[in-house]
């Protein structure tokens, strides 16, 4: 057997993700708690209504983005065969309009459930109970019309709460691709929002719905003629340090970089 080969054998004998995902899954011999004896309708709308539906940040000054968001000058199947992953950016700033049609594609809130059995109103991706575990932040390097820094975007608002000066660049393995970037949008999860009633099985509904939400995100980039390259190379505790998150019950999953194209 050659080196390599036993090393990654002697590796996943002791793999931690190969035990978190046998104990995330459903089985039919030993039934799981969150699907065969789930919480009732009534206690899961009562830990809804317990859990905020989006971080508030009350005391941070608020910023409206436009509803009257600019159309993609593409359609979806050019969209998705246009797609690709940028290795670099071109000069200049991007504009909060398409700032704002990102993370409305991304995350926003398309329609009331209020007749339905569940509060929360549904939004652009699919999600695990409806429980819409993630909060959105984008860091703004060089947005017109947007002041640098970190801001968290409010999906039942559309609107940001402008958290102040940040920067995170060190926190980056690519650190020269972050750097040529004009905005980047951090994916954070709240994991008891899904965890509650799903148990382990809730963490991976988590790491799934991040990758809706990021690859709406991309295609809606990509419709508006813009870069953009999702990054999972980024230094966690230091980035939920720098962003105020405790890193167990909060922590970034998942992070986006947007830019104008390179000039071909």
């Amino acid at each position: 057997m050659h080196p390599v080969d036993a090393f990654l054998l002697e590796e996943s004998e002791e793999a931690v993700w190969e035990s978190y995902h046998e104990n995330s899954k459903t089985s039919r011999a030993t039934p799981h708690l969150y699907f065969d004896r789930h919480p009732s309708d009534s206690t899961v709308v009562a830990m809804m209504n317990r859990l905020r539906e989006t971080k508030p940040h009350r005391d941070r000054p608020r910023i409206a983005l436009p509803y009257d968001l600019p159309g993609s000058e593409i359609d979806l199947d050019e969209a998705l065969t246009g797609r690709e992953s940028a290795r670099g950016f071109g000069p200049g700033p991007i504009a909060t309009a398409d700032v704002a049609k990102v993370l409305r594609c991304a995350y926003g809130v398309t329609r009331s459930n209020a007749d339905g059995t569940y509060p929360r109103p549904f939004r652009t991706v699919p999600s695990g109970g409806a429980l819409y575990p993630l909060e959105l932040y984008v860091w703004a390097r060089d947005v017109t019309g947007l002041g640098r820094g970190l801001h968290h975007y409010d999906p039942t608002t559309h609107e940001l709460h402008d958290l102040g000066p940040f920067e995170a660049g060190g926190c980056f393995v690519q650190k020269d691709l972050v750097a040529a970037a004009p905005a980047v949008v951090l994916v954070s999860a709240i994991f008891q929002r899904s965890a509650y009633k799903y148990g382990e099985r809730g963490y991976r509904f988590v790491l799934i719905e991040a990758g809706h939400a990021v690859q709406n995100a991309v295609l809606a980039a990509c419709g508006r003629g813009l870069a953009a390259v999702p990054v999972g190379g980024y230094f966690d505790r230091e980035l939920d340090a720098l962003m105020g998150l405790d890193g167990l019950h909060e922590s970034v999953v998942y992070t986006l970089l947007l830019g104008p194209r390179e000039p071909e």
